[in-house]
Protein backbone atom coordinates (compact mmCIF):
# COMPACT_ATOMS: atom_id res chain seq x y z
CA UNK A 1 0.00 0.00 0.00
CA UNK A 2 3.22 2.48 0.77
CA UNK A 3 4.26 2.28 -2.92
CA UNK A 4 0.82 3.30 -4.15
CA UNK A 5 0.19 6.21 -1.82
CA UNK A 6 1.72 10.13 -2.64
CA UNK A 7 3.65 11.61 -0.26
CA UNK A 8 0.88 14.36 0.17
CA UNK A 9 -1.44 11.40 0.98
CA UNK A 10 0.96 9.68 3.65
CA UNK A 11 1.25 13.32 5.21
CA UNK A 12 -2.40 13.65 5.29
CA UNK A 13 -2.97 10.18 6.62
CA UNK A 14 0.57 11.00 9.65
CA UNK A 15 -1.58 14.16 10.38
CA UNK A 16 -5.01 12.57 11.20
CA UNK A 17 -3.10 9.44 13.00
CA UNK A 18 -1.87 12.45 15.47
CA UNK A 19 -5.35 13.65 16.00
CA UNK A 20 -7.37 10.27 15.92
CA UNK A 21 -4.65 7.76 16.63
CA UNK A 22 -5.19 3.87 15.00
CA UNK A 23 -3.57 0.98 15.68
CA UNK A 24 -1.81 0.07 18.41
CA UNK A 25 -1.49 3.60 19.93
CA UNK A 26 -4.90 4.04 20.11
CA UNK A 27 -5.12 0.62 21.96
CA UNK A 28 -2.52 1.52 24.48
CA UNK A 29 -4.84 4.77 25.20
CA UNK A 30 -8.42 2.48 25.78
CA UNK A 31 -6.04 0.39 28.65
CA UNK A 32 -5.03 4.02 29.87
CA UNK A 33 -8.83 5.13 30.05
CA UNK A 34 -9.42 1.70 31.61
CA UNK A 35 -6.50 1.35 34.23
CA UNK A 36 -6.82 4.81 35.28
CA UNK A 37 -10.78 4.31 36.16
CA UNK A 38 -9.39 1.18 38.37
CA UNK A 39 -6.56 2.69 40.12
CA UNK A 40 -9.40 5.90 40.99
CA UNK A 41 -12.91 3.61 41.65
CA UNK A 42 -10.25 1.94 44.35
CA UNK A 43 -8.84 4.54 45.62
CA UNK A 44 -12.11 6.39 46.27
CA UNK A 45 -13.37 3.15 48.38
CA UNK A 46 -10.21 2.42 49.77
CA UNK A 47 -8.28 5.27 49.95
CA UNK A 48 -7.54 8.21 52.12
CA UNK A 49 -9.36 11.29 51.74
CA UNK A 50 -8.00 13.89 48.89
CA UNK A 51 -5.75 11.56 47.40
CA UNK A 52 -4.68 12.91 43.87
CA UNK A 53 -6.56 10.89 41.23
CA UNK A 54 -4.92 9.61 38.48
CA UNK A 55 -5.33 10.75 34.40
CA UNK A 56 -5.40 8.10 31.76
CA UNK A 57 -1.66 9.76 30.47
CA UNK A 58 -0.30 8.44 33.47
CA UNK A 59 -1.05 5.05 32.04
CA UNK A 60 -0.26 5.80 28.22
CA UNK A 61 3.46 3.94 27.30
CA UNK A 62 6.07 6.64 26.37
CA UNK A 63 7.50 4.26 23.16
CA UNK A 64 9.21 7.28 21.47
CA UNK A 65 10.75 8.57 25.03
CA UNK A 66 9.27 11.80 23.90
CA UNK A 67 7.79 12.99 27.43
CA UNK A 68 9.56 14.39 29.99
CA UNK A 69 9.33 13.52 33.07
CA UNK A 70 8.11 15.41 35.69
CA UNK A 71 9.98 13.28 38.97
CA UNK A 72 10.75 10.45 40.13
CA UNK A 73 8.36 7.96 39.37
CA UNK A 74 9.35 4.99 41.78
CA UNK A 75 8.00 3.00 44.85
CA UNK A 76 10.09 0.89 47.02
CA UNK A 77 8.99 -2.38 47.75
CA UNK A 78 8.54 -1.43 50.98
CA UNK A 79 6.17 1.22 50.21
CA UNK A 80 4.07 -0.96 47.22
CA UNK A 81 3.90 -3.51 50.74
CA UNK A 82 2.24 -0.37 53.25
CA UNK A 83 -0.40 0.31 49.76
CA UNK A 84 -0.80 -3.17 49.55
CA UNK A 85 -1.19 -3.90 53.30
CA UNK A 86 -3.10 -0.70 53.69
CA UNK A 87 -6.00 -2.05 50.71
CA UNK A 88 -6.18 -5.57 52.44
CA UNK A 89 -6.74 -3.76 55.99
CA UNK A 90 -9.71 -2.00 54.72
CA UNK A 91 -11.36 -4.83 52.69
CA UNK A 92 -10.96 -7.02 56.05
CA UNK A 93 -12.63 -3.89 57.75
CA UNK A 94 -15.54 -3.30 55.17
CA UNK A 95 -15.83 -7.20 55.32
CA UNK A 96 -16.16 -6.99 59.39
CA UNK A 97 -19.19 -4.31 59.48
Amino acid sequence: MLDQLTSRQLSEWEAYDRLEPIGQRRDDYRMAILSSLIVNLTRQVHGKKGVKMTTPEDFVPDWGGDRKEVGPLKQSTEEQKKILLGIVEAHNKSIKK
